[in-house]
């Protein structure tokens, strides 16, 4: 495996910026999120460092070589796409062992008869079904090799496709949105087995993403990316707590921050709140901010209380543990309180302010 350094990365299509001086370093066996909204240029930076895509200036380095200038097949990296890119004609053995065929054996023992008669062709054969034979266990799909692509289901062919990257023992795994067509249960089961291959390879990740769960739930550090910039590179726990811009509050946590714009007599710039920070107390009480209940969700273990502010276009919200003691009601008038300690204090531009 490899580290991977990116230096004052830029990239543009025609007249739009998509990567504006990126830099950022990944350490060697690091589970890296790239994580943004769509259009934020995430899988442009990611198609730079596999060469399918040239940056207009800066420089990309894998390990200790500069790879700009190489062809994508001399980077030793290996991609697994959203679409999986399975071959249906081929079984799921031939899928995976691929790269190693294209690598390990010439074009005429790569035929399917006469290539069977060469010299090496046997023993390049057995190493290769060795090498699959091995990923595919390590991945729970050691059944399935004889399958097609069309009798697999979703979480099947992404086990395939991570297989066929798996076998090649590159220096570094880029994934792009990888779990995005699977479902709900399965993207959260795939979320875990993804992070304990990873922790088990010890490999080089870099992982596309605009599922802050996803980023949130699997990575050592998350990069956030807004508009081709890069906003904050942080642990999840860093990231969440500890923003250092209100975009990247806002961006970061379900629901949203609750943000409070400060008047200008008393400074202005923002005020910022985790739901999770706000207690919900008596409309009259001290130091809080009165409004009407307008939504209740109940969602098991907790509620959200979404409160409505005179003056504050968007309702606030407080997380309730269902525990709770308050039974909030719609209509009800109450007051939020942030917990002491717990408001987060932004300038006008949106920078942090720190005491």
């Amino acid at each position: 495996m490899a580290a991977i350094s990116f230096e004052n990365v830029r990239k543009s299509f025609g007249a739009v910026d998509v990567l504006k001086d990126v830099s950022l370093k990944i350490a060697d066996g690091e589970f890296l999120t790239l994580l943004g909204p769509s259009g934020c240029g995430k899988s442009t930076l990611l198609r730079i460092v596999a060469g399918l895509e040239h940056n207009d200036s800066g420089s990309i380095t894998i390990g200790t070589r500069r790879v700009d200038a190489l062809p994508a097949r001399d980077r030793d990296i290996a991609m697994v796409f959203q679409s999986y890119a399975l071959y249906p004609h081929m079984t799921v053995a031939e899928n995976i062992g691929l790269p190693l065929t294209m690598r390990r054996m010439n074009a005429w023992q790569r035929l399917p008869v006469l290539g069977a008669l060469l010299p090496g062709t046997r023993a390049a054969r057995k190493s290769i079904a060795k090498d699959v034979s091995e990923a595919a266990d390590a991945l729970d799909i050691g059944p399935l090799l004889q399958r097609k692509p069309s009798q697999l289901s979703g979480g099947q062919k992404q086990r395939v496709a991570l297989g066929r990257a798996m076998v090649r023992h590159p220096a570094a795994f880029l994934l792009d949105e990888p779990l995005s067509n699977l479902d709900a249960k399965l993207r959260v089961q795939m979320r875990s087995e993804l992070t304990e291959l990873q922790r088990r390879l010890g490999a080089t990740m870099i992982y596309v993403t605009h599922d802050q769960s996803e980023a949130m739930t699997m990575s050592d550090r998350v990069a956030v990316m807004l508009a081709g910039s890069l906003q904050q590179v942080a642990p999840p726990r860093q990231l969440y707590d500890d923003p250092e811009t209100l975009q990247v509050a806002e961006f970061v946590g379900s629901p949203k921050i609750n943000v409070m714009p400060v008047a200008p007599e008393k400074g202005g710039g923002f005020h910022a709140v985790r739901p999770e920070a706000m207690e919900v107390v008596a409309a009259d009480a001290p130091g809080a901010i009165a409004g009407r209940i307008r939504l209740v969700e109940h969602l098991g273990s907790e509620s959200l209380v979404h409160v409505e502010v005179p003056g504050f276009e968007l309702p606030l919200i407080a997380r309730l543990e269902a525990m709770s003691a308050r039974d909030p009601r719609r209509g009800e008038a109450v007051g939020l309180r942030p917990l002491p300690g717990r408001v987060l204090k932004f300038d006008a531009s949106g920078r942090r302010l720190r005491d």
